[in-house]
């Protein structure tokens, strides 16, 4: 990776019209148009079908995919438009991943924990504490450290 590459995310909408068995082949296509602008894909998670939040382009459902790579600045807007003139790509949006560890952006599960009669967790109470509270607990720890 050169210095002046930076580490990049291109989240993509592939259309519900391909047939399943295709949607891996629509991901090399795009894998190679990266790879072909001189970025090095470091991770990547297949295209799934996905319900969509709002249409785009009449479709409510699309194969949802994205990679993680590491290309120069200058390559992004042809990566960009070589996504955008692939008609079987309905949206594709570029991010920059910051300078942080890349571990932490792996893909997003959501946990969620029910009760056992099936509702809503139960959610925490908000507590107002004051500042006196904070430094009365402060001066105890304190002193039974130093003991």
């Amino acid at each position: 990776m050169d210095a002046e590459n930076k580490i990049y995310e291109i989240n993509y909408l592939i259309t519900p019209l391909l047939p399943e068995d295709k949607v891996a082949e629509e991901g090399a296509v795009l894998r190679k148009i990266i790879e072909d602008n001189k970025g090095f894909v470091m991770g990547e998670d297949q295209a799934k079908m996905q319900k969509l939040s709002y249409s785009i382009k009449k479709f409510d459902k699309a194969y949802y995919g994205w990679f993680r790579f590491s290309a120069a600045a200058d390559s992004l807007d042809s990566i960009k438009n070589s996504f955008n003139k692939n008609e079987k790509t309905l949206r594709s949006l570029i991010t920059e991943i910051g300078k942080e560890n890349p571990a932490q952006f792996s893909p997003r599960k959501i946990v969620r924990t029910l009760k056992s009669e099936g509702s809503l967790p139960e959610v925490a109470e908000k507590i107002e504490i004051k500042p006196e509270q904070i430094d009365k607990k402060l001066e105890e720890i304190l002193k039974e450290s130093s003991s």
